[in-house]
């Protein structure tokens, strides 16, 4: 299915799966078919194909989470949080377990005011995710992005490494001063490709510096 590297076992539970596509019926029931044959519990899949995902994965135990973009522009912010509201509704209605939503940390908290309201309508039940670029945290922000992530009552904090600068990058730093500010009670994911060399750096981290948080973290393998 994937090419998994030395530094996981055949049935380790850090792995999940990100679904770019698979649109195409019969591409879907052989990933997912791949999915439950690898004990794999979670993936992450395009809002377009959470039902019929929904379809093949159902009784099976692997949770369906979808994603959204919101980057709103400052005069549309209630229009699109809206729009949000009801694309979130819909595809928990349609099996999903739960929803990564793709934020920027200047949005975070005008979104989690205007979220707060509803919050337990729209995820009873469901896991809220977000997502933020590492390069948006740093140790001057931690402090609010957690008390945020709190208010919030989100079940997963995720990150991403959009642009990777290789040796210039400071990814390292930042998941060190991340993991050392740790403040939160929900799960860490992250979606970083098949990088196996950041994903061993961040591995050895934890196990270093909150070894404790190893039974909730997940990382998303490109299928």
């Amino acid at each position: 299915m994937i090419d998994i590297n030395e530094i996981f076992s055949d049935s380790d539970k850090r792995i999940a799966i990100w679904c770019e596509g698979a649109n195409d019926t019969n591409d879907l029931a052989i990933m997912c078919e791949n999915i439950i044959n690898n004990d794999v519990h979670l993936i992450s899949v395009p809002p377009t194909v959470v039902e019929n995902a929904w379809t093949y994965l159902e009784k099976t135990g692997v949770k369906i989470l979808t994603r959204y973009k919101f980057s709103p522009l400052q005069k549309n912010f209630e229009k699109e949080m809206y729009e949000l509201a009801e694309n979130i509704t819909s595809v928990c209605k349609s099996g999903a377990n739960g929803v990564q939503i793709f934020l920027s940390v200047h949005n975070l908290e005008r979104f989690v005011d205007m979220l707060q309201i509803v919050r337990d309508d729209l995820f009873f039940g469901k896991d809220l995710d977000i997502v933020f670029d590492i390069q948006d945290l740093d140790n001057g922000n931690l402090k609010n992005v957690f008390q945020k992530l709190r208010d919030i009552r989100a079940n997963i904090l995720t990150l991403t490494l959009n642009e990777d600068m290789g040796n210039r990058s400071d990814f390292v730093g930042r998941i060190y001063g991340l993991l050392q500010n740790w403040d939160f009670d929900g799960d860490l994911h992250f979606i970083l490709g098949n990088n196996f060399d950041r994903i061993d750096q961040v591995i050895r981290l934890i196990e270093i510096l909150q070894p404790e948080m190893s039974e909730k973290v997940r990382f998303f393998l490109d299928y």
